[in-house]
């Protein structure tokens, strides 16, 4: 299970925006759920960027909003050269346990909801 136990030690303080952008930025592109963002292209493992849009606490945890920049490749092109990487962006929400640390990302869809 993914774990962010420094944002979670960090929460309430200044510090808890960086400390998250760091801790998830650090998962890499594999542990988030960056498909979901994109209906064009495949999300590749570079040029992931985090910022935190908002935070609350909820009950048993924080639900944090995240904007997420990445970069991907186009899907279908064979135009005879290889594809070049394009950037791409969108929203996660993330649900941190205030227990257990562990978190769970959702993508979030275009009308503001949680996918």
């Amino acid at each position: 299970m993914t774990r962010l136990p420094r944002a979670l030690a960090a929460w309430g303080t200044d510090d808890f925006a960086a400390v998250l952008a760091a801790e998830v930025e650090s998962l890499g592109c594999g542990a988030l759920p960056l498909s979901a963002l994109t209906d064009t292209g495949y999300p590749l493992e570079t040029g992931l960027s985090v910022s935190l849009i908002g935070s609350r606490a909820v009950d048993g945890g924080i639900e944090a909003r995240l904007l997420v920049l990445f970069e991907q490749i186009a899907a279908g092109c064979s135009c005879g050269f290889e594809a070049e990487p394009e950037p791409a962006t969108g929203e996660l929400l993330a649900r941190i346990d205030r227990d257990s640390a562990e978190v769970r990302f959702a993508a979030v869809i275009p009308d503001g909801d949680p996918a």
